[in-house]
């Protein structure tokens, strides 16, 4: 079965520690996972995943980028794509970027969506 990797950001790049931001992020990315499934589109939404599993773990892997890029990189891997959610900040984001250079790196299809867009 063939999927898609939604990214998007996550974390505030200016205070890391702002969860008011993560909930916003994580409700977002959600919403735009769904208005994708609802089209037909089978979509892993990693913030969608990690976002509620994130409070079971550990405090100093919460916001652990190598942490949370291995989980990651272990699915974006098996994707036939790659969607870039434009959310605030998104250029900004450390995981994004990473994602992105993941995707180019191993030869997969890279689409940018802007959530006005859905």
């Amino acid at each position: 079965m063939s999927y898609s990797y939604l990214a998007s950001p996550y974390t505030n790049p200016d205070n890391p520690d702002d969860r008011l931001y993560c909930e916003q992020r994580f409700a977002e990315a959600v919403h735009a996972a769904a208005k994708l499934m609802a089209r037909g589109e089978n979509i892993f939404c990693p913030i969608a995943h990690s976002h509620p599993v994130a409070a079971y773990l550990p405090a100093d892997l919460r916001c652990n980028h190598q942490f949370w890029l291995t989980q990651d990189f272990a699915l974006l891997e098996k994707a036939d794509k790659l969607i870039v959610l434009h959310l605030h900040q998104w250029h900004r984001s450390y995981g994004v970027e990473q994602e992105i250079k993941f995707a180019l790196k191993h030869g997969i299809p890279i689409v940018h969506l802007d959530p006005a867009d859905l």
